[in-house]
Order: C-alpha cells, then sequence, then structure tokens
C-alpha cells in the first residue's frame, strides 16, 4: 500500500496555496519569484463577525503592507477567508517576504511603518475587540 511521506504531505500542503497564489489578481512572475516565504496568520472573529474583522484587517494591516510593498519590505499580501462554519479560524493572512527570513528580516523597517499608522477602528472597535490570531506559520516555496 503506497504511503505519502512527509515531504509529499508537506508539498501538496503548500501546493494547495500556491495554486490559488497562482491566480491572485494582479500577480506577476517577478513578485512569484521575488517571495522567499510567506507568513500565514490565522484568525479567529469574535462572535462570528467575519465582516468586521476583515474590514479591519483592510483598514490597518493591508494599509501598512500597501506601504510596505512600494517600500520594497515584502513583496505580497492576501487575505482568504473561510466559508465553513465551526472552524479554529475564521481569516487568513498570508503576507510575502524577500527573504526566507519572514517578517524577522523586516521588523525594524516594518516597525517604523507601524509607528507612523494611526489605527482606524470598525464600529469603534480594535483588533483585541473583532477578533484574535490563533495561530501564525512561515513557509518556504517549493
Amino acid at each position: 500500500m503506497f504511503e505519502p511521506s512527509r515531504r509529499m504531505l508537506g508539498v501538496s500542503a503548500l501546493s494547495a496555496l500556491a495554486i490559488p497564489a497562482l491566480s491572485w489578481a494582479g500577480e506577476t512572475a517577478a513578485i512569484r519569484s521575488a517571495t522567499r516565504a510567506f507568513e500565514l496568520t490565522f484568525l479567529k472573529a469574535q462572535d462570528g463577525d467575519t465582516t468586521s474583522l476583515a474590514r479591519f484587517i483592510t483598514l490597518n494591516w493591508f494599509e501598512m503592507d500597501r506601504i510596505a510593498v512600494e517600500r520594497g519590505i515584502i513583496t505580497e499580501y492576501r487575505m482568504l477567508i473561510s466559508n465553513e462554519a465551526d472552524q479554529p479560524w475564521d481569516v487568513l493572512v498570508i503576507v510575502g517576504y524577500p527573504s526566507e527570513a519572514g517578517y524577522s528580516g523586516v521588523t525594524a523597517e516594518f516597525e517604523a511603518i507601524r509607528t507612523a499608522h494611526a489605527t482606524a477602528t470598525v464600529d469603534g472597535k480594535t483588533l483585541g475587540q473583532l477578533g484574535a490570531i490563533v495561530s501564525s506559520r512561515r513557509l518556504i516555496p517549493g
């Protein structure tokens, strides 16, 4: 009986992410080749309100990420929202980095962007009131 190796399972899991990535709007071959690491952040919405959590991420995280892309600190960013109920996470944020070090390789530069950013609330709520980070992972393209 055939049993896939851990490496094959890892490739399959990464392929599940990579295939949709190829169809992301506006993505070019140059961006894909410049990305050396992806950091995935899984978030759970408070009270199932994924819409408000996604709006907060767009107004805050993605505003900072937009600046980081302009400065070459990160290569890309995306959000995926789960459509399955009762899962451990509701929102996935994926950020591409030009180095395998991921965020740790750009911390100082990104913190300068974060310091200059004024947090926008959603219905008067901040991230801690809208949801929580439940897990994060760094993956390297194969």
